[in-house]
């Protein structure tokens, strides 16, 4: 047992967190001991239902977790006769994931769905419309919360991650999965709807390569770049690919309110979903999620799965594990072990900042202990 992120008294009320490194997770068996103390998801009835929350990925992306991955750990948890589901949720820009005829021949094509895996099932529906509203706490900034429907109607959930960078949270991993990745459209606009790009006029040379990916056509270039603030569905799009660092947001006040928003999200999926556990890959570690095509390449050497109850603890032990790894050889940035990889590629984006939002409102502890199986 390794104990880490230990601070003052409390040790024994901290979540455990199961670590199966890589290097193990071919040998028989492992998955299963991974998984054991999730008894939970064996003791579902033959009527209940039990959503998956996985990412597919992206036309064109490499890095998601993949078919055979799920597969092994849907064996480990052996749900018995529960009716399992595999879901996602469709997206603000244009593409086959934005509508769920073109998404399921996208999952499809990635192996999601008959004959290789339970059925594939986007949880909006037909264009994102299909939600249930969620009241939350005095003092949220959220209000009510647009959580799509097949995961709120789902008698439970288990959420399994690909732990990432990502260009506007540092990170992306269980709780970003909850937050963003459960809500219908108008949740998801909500929650980007605080990030509001401009450019700096000094450093735009007028390439225009943000407006061939803005999504929203919502930028245009005479030169130099002017972004429509009432197309922009605040996406960040703009920010990753701008060659010259031109776009910018302001991060200590509206990135805020996007990762606050996020996490209340996620307490909100918490509240109606019935989550049993909390699955991240910490392998293929990009710099970009799995939304992106191009990701690059990994930041450190595949580190291995982690398996707990509590989706912050998870995250936390995540990109400490991260954290503390050597740089991969063709990593984008030479951040040694001890060093926040995600930060040394995003130096303003504070990564931990979704831990502590989401301490704060009580989803989860940042505390843990991080348990090694198959010795």
């Amino acid at each position: 047992m390794i104990a880490v992120r230990k601070h003052g008294e409390g040790w024994e009320k901290m979540p455990e967190v199961y670590f199966l490194p890589a290097e193990k997770t071919r040998m028989k068996g492992c998955y299963s001991e991974l998984l054991r103390e999730f008894g939970s998801v064996s003791d579902l009835r033959p009527t209940d239902t039990l959503a998956v929350k996985l990412h597919p990925g992206e036309e064109g992306n490499t890095s998601y977790v993949k078919p055979k991955e799920i597969l092994s750990v849907l064996d480990a948890l052996r749900p018995g006769t529960a009716r399992i589901f595999l879901t996602d949720t469709s997206v603000l820009y244009p593409g086959r994931r934005m509508n769920a005829p073109d998404y399921l021949r996208l999952a499809r094509e990635h192996g999601f769905g008959p004959p290789h895996t339970p059925p594939f099932i986007v949880a909006d529906g037909l264009r994102g419309e299909n939600e249930v509203l969620v009241e939350t706490p005095a003092g949220f900034d959220t209000r009510r919360a647009h959580v799509a429907s097949a995961i709120a109607s789902a008698d439970a959930m288990a959420v399994v991650s690909h732990f990432k960078g990502h260009l506007l949270t540092g990170f992306g991993g269980a709780l970003k999965n909850l937050g963003m990745g459960c809500a219908s459209r108008a949740g998801k606009l909500y929650q980007h709807s605080s990030v509001k790009p401009v450019i700096r006029v000094e450093r735009c040379t007028g390439c225009g390569i943000c407006a061939s990916h803005c999504h929203a056509e919502a930028i245009t270039v005479d030169g130099t770049a002017a972004i429509d603030l009432e197309l922009c569905t605040g996406c960040g799009e703009c920010l990753g690919r701008c060659p010259e660092g031109a776009v910018r947001v302001s991060w200590d006040q509206e990135m805020g309110v996007f990762v606050r928003r996020m996490v209340e999200y996620a307490w909100a999926v918490v509240s109606v979903s019935r989550p049993l556990l909390y699955v991240n890959f910490v392998t293929s570690v990009v710099p970009d999620c799995d939304c992106m095509q191009d990701t690059g390449p990994a930041l450190v050497p595949d580190i291995g799965i982690l398996a707990s109850s509590d989706p912050v603890a998870v995250d936390a032990a995540s990109l400490d594990l991260v954290t503390a790894a050597p740089p991969a050889g063709d990593s984008p940035v030479r951040a040694g072990a001890g060093k926040d990889k995600f930060r040394a590629f995003r130096p303003d984006i504070d990564g931990e900042l979704q831990l502590r939002e989401a301490q704060s409102i009580g989803l989860g502890s940042t505390e843990y202990r991080l348990v090694r199986v198959c010795r």
